[in-house]
C-alpha cells in the first residue's frame, strides 16, 4: 500500500462496536470515505456509554499521547470527546459538533432542557474558541456558536451512502423482512425511550390515521443493524420523524436516498432538505397535522426527486468538503499562526 499523503486522528465517543453496531455509523462512514481519498484515519474511541471511567481511560490512553505528533490533523466528534481531543496541542484541531452538544437535550418530562444539558452546552460552545476550525451539521447549529468564532465554522452535513440506500422493490423488501404485504408501514427510527425522539407523538399519529389507512402499523427501528436499515426503508410506506431537536439527521437523508416519502417536524436542516419535494412534508409537532401529512405522503408514494436532491451529499462529496477544512487549518499552521490565534488577534484589533 502506498504511503498515505495525510494522517488524521478521529477522537469520538460514537463508533459502531459489538455492543452497539448502529452507534455512530455516520462517523465511521466519514472515516471510510476519507480513506477512499488516500487519507489514513486512526480512531481513538472514547467509550463514554460505559460511564465516566470511559473518558478517564481515554485521557490516559498511550495511543493518544505517544503518537499524537504524527498527525496532520486531530478531528474531534461531539462535545465530550472534543474536550479529550483538545488536550493535545501539537496538531491542528478540528471539532465537529453533532447536534445536541449545541442544541441541548430535552427534559424527560415537559418542555425545556435539563440543567446538565445547559451546563454542558455552555462549555462546548466555549470550546470553539480553542479550535482551529469547527464543523456544524446545519446553519441552525452555527448560529448557536459564539459570534466571534462563526467565521471559521463550516456547515457540512453528514454524507449519505447512496449505493447502500438504493431502493429495493417494496414487496421484495417485505418478503425478506417477513412483513405483511398489505399493511401500511409507518417507519419510526430511534430508541422510543429517548425523550427527544418523541415516540409518544408518533403513537398518537398512528391512532389518528388508523381509520383512514388500511392496516396501519408503526414499525419501530430502534436497534436495526445498519446493513438492514435500507431494507426497512424500502419496505416502509412513509418515514415519520417527529423529533424535538436535530442537527442534520442522517435518517432523513437516507430515506431520501431510498425514495421514501417523509413527514417530519421542522428541526435542524430538515426544512431545507425537504423543501419543494413532492410527497414530503414538514409540519409542526401536532398530532392532527402530522396525521394529515402521513395520509398524503402514503397516497403519494415513492419520491425519486428526493434521491436526486440528496445526491450532492454523497459520502465522496462530503469527504472532499471535510478534507478542504483540513487543507485550511494545515496551511494556516504552516504559516505560523493557527486560525484560532488569528481570530483572537482580530477580536483584539476590534
Amino acid at each position: 500500500m502506498d504511503r498515505p499523503w495525510r494522517r488524521v486522528l478521529f477522537v469520538t465517543n460514537m463508533w459502531p462496536d459489538e455492543r452497539q453496531p448502529w452507534y455512530g455509523t455516520f462517523i465511521a462512514s466519514q472515516a471510510r470515505s476519507l480513506e477512499q481519498l488516500g487519507i489514513a484515519v486512526d480512531v481513538l474511541y472514547v467509550r463514554g456509554y460505559v460511564g465516566k471511567h470511559g473518558y478517564l481511560k481515554a485521557l490516559a490512553h498511550p495511543f493518544a499521547v505517544a503518537r499524537q505528533r504524527r498527525y496532520d490533523v486531530v478531528h474531534g466528534h461531539y462535545g465530550h470527546s472534543g474536550i479529550v481531543a483538545r488536550l493535545q496541542v501539537s496538531s491542528p484541531y478540528v471539532l465537529s459538533y453533532c447536534g445536541d452538544d449545541l442544541l441541548r437535550n430535552p427534559r424527560r418530562r415537559g418542555d425545556g432542557h435539563t440543567l446538565k444539558s445547559r451546563l454542558e452546552v455552555a462549555v462546548f460552545r466555549r470550546l470553539a474558541y480553542v479550535c482551529d476550525a469547527t464543523i456544524t451539521k446545519s446553519k441552525e447549529m452555527e448560529q448557536v456558536l459564539p459570534p466571534r468564532v462563526r467565521a471559521r465554522n463550516h456547515v457540512i452535513p453528514n454524507g449519505v451512502d447512496l449505493e447502500a440506500f438504493a431502493r429495493v422493490p417494496r414487496d421484495q423488501a417485505r418478503r425478506r423482512l417477513g412483513w405483511d404485504l398489505e399493511e401500511t408501514a409507518i417507519l419510526f427510527v430511534g430508541d422510543p425511550r429517548r425523550q427527544g425522539k418523541n415516540y409518544p407523538l408518533a403513537k398518537e399519529v398512528l391512532g389518528s390515521v388508523a381509520g383512514t389507512l388500511r392496516s396501519a402499523r408503526l414499525r419501530v427501528a430502534a436497534v436495526v443493524p445498519p446493513q438492514e436499515m435500507a431494507l426497512w426503508m424500502s419496505a416502509a410506506d412513509v418515514l415519520l420523524f417527529p423529533t424535538k431537536s436535530e442537527g442534520s439527521p442522517n435518517v432523513v437523508k437516507e430515506a431520501m436516498a431510498a425514495e421514501l416519502p417523509i413527514v417530519a417536524t421542522p428541526v435542524g436542516d430538515v426544512p431545507e432538505r425537504l423543501c419543494g419535494l413532492p410527497g414530503c412534508f414538514v409540519v409542526p409537532p401536532e398530532p392532527a397535522r402530522l396525521a394529515e401529512a402521513v395520509v398524503a405522503a402514503v397516497r403519494h408514494g415513492r419520491v425519486p426527486e428526493a434521491r436526486e436532491a440528496v445526491a450532492a451529499l454523497s459520502l465522496e462529496n462530503v469527504a472532499r468538503r471535510v478534507n478542504a477544512v483540513y487543507d485550511e487549518v494545515i496551511a494556516a499552521t504552516r504559516r505560523g499562526r493557527k486560525p484560532h490565534e488569528l481570530g483572537a488577534a482580530a477580536d483584539e484589533a476590534r
